[in-house]
Formats: structure tokens, C-alpha cells, sequence
């Protein structure tokens, strides 16, 4: 029987080309439909200001690691820090076109902490990977 180990190394560490695709769709996509999310009236967040700052903060964080996992060279990074904050100042300036919704130098300064918890994140995971991924590694390795 074949167990699981391939498909988690494969997860674990996929292969170059495959994150940098898988990257390369997931960002794309989100500089298409977030663009719209921002443009459409209904899509607006309920409730106080807050709560808006925060889901700039995730979104912006998970766009940040995603891109960070993908897109793992030097070049590649500051590509994606800066790609994300041109679809940050792009959100606000399509929400200041829109009768509706308005712009806002707080959500874009929100998006930015989005990318800086992002990059903390990014600084710490190798800890982290260390403390979770060594015991499933030496885990699964008993049972071989």
C-alpha cells in the first residue's frame, strides 16, 4: 500500500516550477477579481471601519505568504511586494471612481501592514516549519 509520505513531501516542498505557476495564478487572480470586489457597492464590509482595515490586513498577509512561498529569490520577493502595492493603491483608486464606495490612504497603509506581517511571518518560518514538519517527518518516517 502506498501511504501518504509522497503526496505530503510533494506539499511539503513541491517542485520549483509548479509553486512559481501555482503563484503566478493564484496573485494573478487576485489582481483581477479584487479590483472588482472593490468597485462593487454590495461587496463593501459591514459594520465599523475596523472591521475593513482588518480584512485588508489578512487578505494582504495571505497574498504576501503566497507569494513568498511561490516566489522564493530575492527578485522575486521585492517583485511581489511591489506588484502588491500597486494592486493596493489600485483598489483605492478604483473605489474613489465609484459614486459609492470611497478611497482611503488608511487601507492601503493597512495593506502595507498586510505585507509586513507577512514578511515577520516569513522571517519566523523557519522555526516553525522546523517544530511542526520535523515530528510528522520523524512520525512518518517510524512507520516505514
Amino acid at each position: 500500500m502506498i501511504g501518504v509520505w509522497p503526496l505530503f513531501t510533494f506539499l511539503r516542498d513541491p517542485p520549483p516550477h509548479i509553486r512559481r505557476l501555482f503563484g503566478a495564478v493564484m496573485l494573478g487572480l487576485a489582481m483581477l477579481v479584487l479590483p472588482w470586489m472593490g468597485a462593487e457597492p454590495s461587496l463593501a464590509p459591514p459594520g465599523d471601519g475596523y472591521t475593513d482595515k482588518i480584512l485588508h490586513v489578512l487578505c494582504f498577509m495571505g497574498l504576501g505568504i503566497l507569494g513568498f512561498w511561490a516566489y522564493r529569490s530575492r527578485r522575486g520577493r521585492v517583485l511581489v511586494v511591489v506588484l502588491l502595492l500597486i494592486l493596493g493603491i489600485g483598489i483605492e483608486l478604483v473605489q474613489g471612481m465609484v459614486p459609492e464606495r470611497q478611497a482611503s490612504v488608511e487601507d492601503v497603509v493597512a495593506d502595507v501592514a498586510g505585507l509586513v506581517v507577512a514578511i515577520i511571518l516569513l522571517r519566523q518560518w523557519p522555526l516553525a516549519r522546523d517544530m511542526l514538519f520535523d515530528r510528522i517527518w520523524k512520525a512518518g518516517r517510524q512507520g516505514d
